[in-house]
């Protein structure tokens, strides 16, 4: 199924859902505001698999027209989109002048009936002196912010979609592996992290990064470039990367060349712990602030001095690594069969001590699945010394 006919196919179903949104709140057209960055570009990739390095890109559909149009600031970017999109190549366009007006002008085409247009991303990338350009361009039409039906619409993952998590949880689950195999005493960090995104990007991830924390506590940072791998050092590794196909995906494991203190060892079977008992509350029809509920009373109930959050414990995630709530955004969020949270359990104990422990899971209606093959034995590794 991971082919791009078979995303052409997955793209014409988006864009069918997407339309019925559009009738349903009166828009002749839509326009998607893009910035080539993560979290910037999810909402045109999805109907356009559209994919930028630098600057501002515009999708535009008509509520009728099942090829959505694209506007990219940079000639380049737009030889590249060409090359991969599933729109009509000769739909993808560099103009030589203002993008804004060109941009408007496609929307107003389709604009002839109750001339609202639809803005997605508007209030969250659009800068002001842009805004300004667009009220200009489009003086005369009614702009509509839209961006929380458009995402409650690619938030319900398509089988496509599901499949393309589950391509880079095994990507990202080997890629510990390649952690593991360039490990020694002695090793930068600098040099292990880059094995690591290497092996990665072999497989056509584009965005990402890696990060680790060594002091027991979640807070995953890269190291500085000269720092050396130590015979005592307790490594909560993670990885943050992009599939194949754009999907986001965050995973970690915990490396040691020694065992685990008793002290820390209890922390991270108590992570390890909250994330299975959270993920079984994590189904269709129940709160985010069930699942976050259940991380603290998981590590209460255990005797730790929990001392609130440090991340979300999970959000929704696809094209972009947030493509709508978290449980810090949303608490009272209700979960829906078919998404996708990143999950990692937020809760910190007393002087920021934890773990961070992420994957991500599907909601279904009996609790949470794991999109990935790693599981609990695969969230601790030791090292060879």
């Amino acid at each position: 199924m991971l082919t791009h006919e078979g995303l052409k196919r997955d793209v014409a179903r988006r864009i069918e859902r997407i339309q019925a949104m559009m009738k349903q709140n009166d828009l002749d057209a839509l326009i998607i505001v893009g910035q080539a960055m993560p979290g910037g570009m999810g909402g045109i990739r999805y109907i356009t698999n559209a994919h930028l390095w630098g600057g501002a890109g515009y999708a535009i559909l008509g509520a009728d027209d099942p090829n959505p149009w694209l506007q990219i600031w940079s000639s380049y970017q737009a030889v590249w989109s060409r090359n991969e999109t599933t729109t009509l190549p000769e739909r993808v366009q560099s103009p030589t002048g203002d993008i804004v007006a060109a941009t408007a002008k496609v929307a107003k085409e389709y604009a002839t009936g109750s001339k609202r247009i639809g803005m997605v991303n508007m209030n969250k990338l659009m800068s002001i002196a842009v805004y300004k350009a667009f009220t200009a361009a489009l003086d005369g039409y009614e702009m509509v912010e839209v961006t929380d039906a458009y995402n409650a619409i690619r938030q319900i993952k398509t089988p496509f979609e599901i499949e393309a998590f589950q391509q880079n949880g095994a990507i990202l689950d080997a890629a510990m592996d390649v952690f593991a195999d360039n490990s020694f005493v002695g090793a930068r960090y600098w040099d292990v992290c880059s094995a690591v995104e290497g092996y990665i990007k072999s497989f056509g991830g584009f965005w990402g990064r890696t990060k680790l924390s060594l002091d027991i506590t979640p807070f995953t940072v890269p190291t500085a470039k000269d720092q050396r791998m130590t015979a005592d050092d307790i490594i909560n590794f993670e990885i943050v990367y992009e599939s194949p196909w754009g999907y986001w995906l965050e995973m970690t494991t915990v490396f040691s060349f020694k065992d685990l203190p008793d002290d820390v060892q209890a922390i991270l079977d108590g992570y390890l712990l909250a994330a299975e008992q959270s993920a079984a509350v994590a189904k269709a029809g129940n709160t985010f602030q069930m699942i976050s509920d259940t991380n603290d009373k998981t590590l209460i109930d255990l005797g730790f001095p929990v001392d609130g959050k440090h991340t979300p414990d999970c959000h929704s995630t696809g094209l972009d690594g947030s493509d709508g709530p978290s449980t810090a955004s949303a608490p009272d969020f209700v979960l829906k069969p078919n998404m996708v949270l990143s999950y990692h359990p937020g809760t910190v104990l007393k002087d920021n001590r934890g773990f961070l422990i992420s994957d991500n899971f599907l909601v279904t209606s009996e609790g949470a699945v794991r999109l990935s093959p790693h599981h609990a034995n695969r969230y601790y590794i030791r090292l060879d010394s």
